[in-house]
């Protein structure tokens, strides 16, 4: 299992700066951003915006949306801001996208927030689309267009990954047809066996092979000890999760330093410090 840091919120440019740079020194796998536009939990940075500028102060990382809310972005203006992301991290963006769950934020959108699980199936299908590097054609019930060709191409082939995210039968679905993973939230270990299994049990509809799907998670390490942390993460990790962000209380050099030293040795992680193999 690889070990990454949900960053919940940051200050400004200097803490997010030096917060990323010292993940990635001290060999953490990922740094994943959540999604809200409208002030839920508190404030919060546009999660692309925050990409971009991590992306300018690392090398190495794989960074990530943990999750996006599709519906609230037009597929075509986020088919090329991704495709931007994708060159300008050269290849490191992963794109973590859900449905939704926010009335107020779909009402301040004028959107009917019933249509949204729609929204994000053409959501999904239009960014293949799109990122496939040449001119192409949809008719959906919510997006429409001809002949459209993306600013900017992937650095990756065919887009970023993408990893989708909910717990219904649609949502799993929804991951078997378009994502190379699931991306779970704050999960138990019984809960991501339960997923896994329903994944198992849907796959043979869209001729998949559920053990190569990726299974991410976050995990609070708040007001626990190096022991209790490790304990957690050795559980996730028996049950079949490939990737675990951690969420800090405060992410700071002092905290990140506390897991590579503490936490990770204790569950049998190794993080790779930048420039090591």
């Amino acid at each position: 299992m690889r070990l990454g840091l949900f960053l919940s919120s940051v200050r400004g440019p200097e803490e997010a700066a030096t917060v990323a740079r010292e993940a990635e020194g001290l060999g953490f796998h990922s740094i994943w951003v959540p999604d809200h536009v409208l002030r839920v939990f508190g404030p919060l940075l546009d999660p692309l915006t925050l990409l971009g500028f991590l992306a300018g102060v690392t090398n190495h990382i794989t960074l990530g949306t943990g999750i996006l809310v599709l519906p609230y972005r037009h597929p075509v203006v986020l088919a090329n801001v991704a495709s931007s992301l994708d060159v300008l991290s050269s290849g490191r963006l992963v794109l973590g996208v859900g449905a939704g769950w926010n009335a107020g934020e779909f009402d301040a959108l004028g959107m009917d927030r019933r249509e949204r699980g729609r929204r994000t199936d053409e959501g999904l299908e239009t960014l293949k689309l799109l990122w496939s590097g040449r001119k192409v054609s949809y008719g959906g019930r919510f997006y429409s267009f001809r002949d459209a060709e993306i600013g900017t191409s992937p650095r990756t082939p065919g887009g970023p990954p993408v990893l989708v995210g909910g717990y219904s039968d649609r949502a799993l679905r929804r991951t078997l047809r378009f994502g190379s993973g699931w991306m779970g939230f704050r999960d138990t270990p019984e809960q991501v066996e339960e997923v896994r299994e329903r994944l198992a049990r849907l796959a043979n509809e869209h001729d998949r092979d559920p053990r190569g799907l990726e299974v991410g998670t976050t995990l609070d390490a708040d007001d626990q000890d190096a022991k209790s942390v490790a304990d957690n993460l050795g559980r996730l990790s028996a049950a079949g999760v490939t990737f675990c962000a951690l969420s800090l209380a405060s992410a700071s050099p002092e905290s990140l330093a506390w897991v590579a030293e503490e936490v990770a040795p204790r569950a049998g992680l190794r993080l790779s410090p930048a420039g090591e193999e």
